[in-house]
């Protein structure tokens, strides 16, 4: 999976058609939004401008187009995840989740219009999916083929509320599989229910996620992870953590985003440096948070790095082949030792990350409500490090093959976030910031330096401070 921005993201142009699910009348639901779409519905209600956080799955296949079998797979696909048979009805002092009859669910396709250009294609997809792919309105996604000679592409464009970074990769499994055994069938038979089920594994309901997340009791504050949860805000001045370095904007005061994508490590560096982080107690997730907190440290002299980073919530077989937005969030201190030592300061970063854990069970939330007024949010964003090993997941292994991308839109914000993907190739990451002058430098010198003391670290093990470069080629290698 290539994960990116809207912005780099360049295609091969082709005659171009959306596939959208048809009006229909909706009802009132009793299933609250989870907690994770609270939040954001809030920011959209509150901010409006930018609030379009849509996310989407690109794969491409050989050969011609078959409209009729698109068609009949996108319906199954829709009737099969309840998630994305809801929306939400807002207003300025409530929300509620409103649902359409699975029944009910057909699925149109647009007049197609033909572009010219890359950069056309892109324009018209990153407008559509942004008009389309709103929180405030239902459905909140859009579906687009991209058609040529010789192969065509299709983009699943979903709003953040629908869906997490996992889900986008079990949609474009199941999208390809219904798909192609439709066309198998040439139309000769009916796929049914329990078909996909046979084939497909049970798809997990999001909406009873949301119905047992809300019966979950109140935790009080002598819990000892919501203490947890306490202290570490507490050592935040009361809210959320944000990035070390100056971004140039006010809390709270979102700013246009800027995105960058790059490599961080080929694959045998990747292994190399997963390497040394597991003879040193660590993974490559905490070793990688290591090096970052170096990076800020040899720019500021900062030693002391708190940030949240997500956690899925799949392990219950349950939820394993579930659309939706399942992850939770959980705190982690990176705390450099006095003499910036690699392996020593990994050893203090993976021990937070081992505490994190032991807080899974608990909700934001509970958290929220059990902290009360111990906790302020001053910022639309949440300075945040997001880590997924692509290898890892199921239906993977031919995504180089498929040309398969994880593509995020590009907003508004007023912090910063990243997302660390490993693949065959090794590892990458994608940075999400104001775009600001002042923060477009701090990110670029943040992100060069974090890459050379990964090269460094897999050179020699450990890279101190002090030895740094001081001269560095702030370009970068940005990946598009």
């Amino acid at each position: 999976m290539h994960v990116t921005s809207i912005d780099r993201y360049m295609l091969e142009p082709g005659l171009v058609t959306e596939w959208s699910v048809a009006p229909g009348k909706v009802s009132p639901s009793a299933v609250p939004p989870s907690y994770n779409q609270q939040f954001h519905l809030d920011t959209a209600r509150t901010h409006g401008v930018g609030r379009s956080v849509w996310m989407a799955a690109a794969f491409d296949l050989p050969g011609r187009l078959d409209r009729d079998a698109l068609t009949q797979a996108l319906v199954h696909f829709i009737r099969r995840h309840d998630t994305l048979q809801t929306g939400f009805d807002v207003s300025p002092d409530a929300m509620a989740r409103v649902d359409l009859d699975p029944e009910d669910i057909t699925v149109v396709a647009s007049e197609s219009s033909a572009t010219t250009s890359p950069h056309e294609l892109r324009d018209h997809l990153r407008y559509r999916f942004t008009e389309a792919c709103d929180p405030l309105t239902f459905p909140a996604y859009l579906f687009a083929t991209i058609e040529r000679d010789s192969h065509y592409t299709v983009v699943s464009a979903f709003d953040h509320t629908l869906v997490d970074g996992y889900s986008l990769v079990i949609a474009l499994g199941e999208l390809r599989q219904i798909y192609q055994r439709l066309i198998g069938l040439g139309g000769s038979a009916a796929l049914t229910e329990a078909d996909l089920t046979k084939e497909l594994g049970e798809p997990g309901s999001f909406l009873r996620y949301c119905e047992l997340e809300a019966e979950t009791p109140v935790t009080e504050i002598g819990d000892p992870r919501v203490r947890e949860w306490a202290r570490f805000y507490e050592r935040c001045g009361g809210t959320a953590p944000s990035f070390p370095l100056d971004l140039g904007v006010e809390a709270g005061r979102p700013a246009p985003q800027g995105a960058d994508v790059r490599p961080l490590l080929g694959a045998a560096d990747t292994d190399r440096f997963e390497e040394i982080c597991l003879d040193s107690g660590g993974s490559l997730f905490t070793g990688t948070l290591t090096a970052m907190g170096m990076a800020v440290h040899s720019i500021n002299g900062i030693s002391r790095m708190p940030l949240q980073f997500p956690l899925h919530i799949r392990q219950d077989p349950q939820w394993a082949n579930a659309i939706g937005w399942l992850t939770t969030s959980a705190p982690l201190t990176v705390e450099l030792t006095p003499d910036c030592d690699f392996q020593s300061s990994l050893a203090h970063t993976h021990a937070s990350f081992r505490t994190a854990l032991t807080l899974k069970g608990v909700t934001m939330a509970q958290v929220r409500e059990a902290l009360g007024d111990g906790y302020r949010r001053t910022r639309t964003d949440v300075f945040m490090v997001s880590y997924i090993d692509y290898r890892k997941l199921p239906g993977t292994d031919d995504h180089d093959e498929l040309n398969a991308h994880h593509i995020s839109n590009v907003t508004v914000a007023d912090d910063a976030q990243f997302w660390i993907s490993r693949t065959q190739r090794g590892l990458a990451l994608r940075s999400r910031f104001p775009e600001t002058p002042t923060a477009r430098r701090a990110v670029t010198e943040f992100l060069v330096r974090l890459r050379e003391i990964m090269h460094d670290i897999c050179e020699n093990g450990v890279t101190p401070i002090a030895e740094l470069t001081s001269q560095l080629n702030l370009e970068g290698t940005p990946v598009v």
